[in-house]
């Protein structure tokens, strides 16, 4: 093992537009990690709300929280300016009405220092709010990724590979992390997710997501965006953009049938019955 990164500074990246009201408890879930080198870039990104206000807060609380303000450019170009202002060898995305267990920073970068083909790390996830539905990432390989992104948007990466890349790729609106993702894997390495529920997804109805996966004209877009960014490895997988799109289809209908069976269902029904049997007994 690396023991020279032992000690590694982690910057967690918190964008924030007109999520004031949900700020406070990403925020809480970064104080409270038993790693404890780390630094919090809050980006406020033109917001209306009283973002600055809480944001400030929580930098007289801790001077590990640092406050940048910018003009309202979107999710993607408030990442990319906090990444490019911050000092840390990992990175770590969090979205501001998300949350982290208080280990998440410790396990990923025990993972990170230890080998150096391990790219990407994340936790499984623990959905909240309209749902308490537990995701787990399926088995990786580069082929099937380039077909259906199962990695979340808060993973833990080397800022060295990240500045390997063009970074967030600010014109499109749904699936700049998985544009970001596969920037990083086409030159090698892979992701991992550990066996502890660790990323806390707030599960809601109206979001800047649903709103995207609502408009079918501009899902085509970042796809073709997607496809036109990394046209080198898609050639290398696929003959054409068309069994591209064959094979999504069928990836799609392949995860809803297994999400329909009796073994999905009665692994979801005793990974809850554990939970509460863990919880009765501490």
């Amino acid at each position: 093992m690396d023991t020279s990164n032992n000690n590694a500074l982690v910057s967690v990246i918190v964008p924030c537009y007109n999520y004031a009201h949900f700020l406070g408890e990403a925020l809480d879930s970064v104080l409270t990690q038993t790693y404890p080198y780390w630094e919090c870039i809050i980006i406020n990104d033109g917001s209306p709300d009283n973002t600055e206000e809480i944001a400030l807060e929580y930098c007289k609380k801790d001077s590990r929280f640092k406050y940048i303000h910018k003009e309202n450019g979107g999710h993607s170009s408030a990442r990319n300016l906090g990444i490019k202002n911050c000092n840390g060898i990992y990175i770590l995305p969090l979205d501001p009405d998300d949350k982290i267990a208080d280990y998440f920073l410790e396990k990923s970068t025990e993972v990170l220092n230890s080998d150096s083909n391990i790219k990407i790390i994340c936790l499984e996830t623990q959905l909240f709010g309209d749902s308490n539905q537990v995701i787990k990432m399926p088995k990786y390989n580069l082929r099937s990724f380039l077909i259906v992104n199962y990695l979340v948007n808060t993973c833990m990466f080397r800022k060295s590979d990240f500045e390997l890349t063009n970074g967030y790729d600010e014109t499109m609106l749904g699936f700049e992390d998985w544009n970001l993702w596969i920037s990083i894997l086409k030159k090698g390495g892979i992701p991992i997710e550990l066996p502890y529920i660790g990323y806390y997804y707030r599960k809601k109805e109206k979001s800047i997501f649903n709103q995207f996966l609502k408009d079918k004209n501009r899902i085509f877009k970042d796809q073709l965006k997607l496809y036109n960014n990394h046209i080198d490895i898609y050639q290398k997988y696929f003959d054409s953009p068309i069994g591209l799109i064959q094979e999504n289809e069928k990836m799609k209908r392949v995860i809803q049938n297994y999400q329909q069976s009796r073994t999905y269902k009665a692994g979801i029904f005793f990974r809850k019955f554990k939970r509460g049997f863990k919880k009765k007994n501490d």
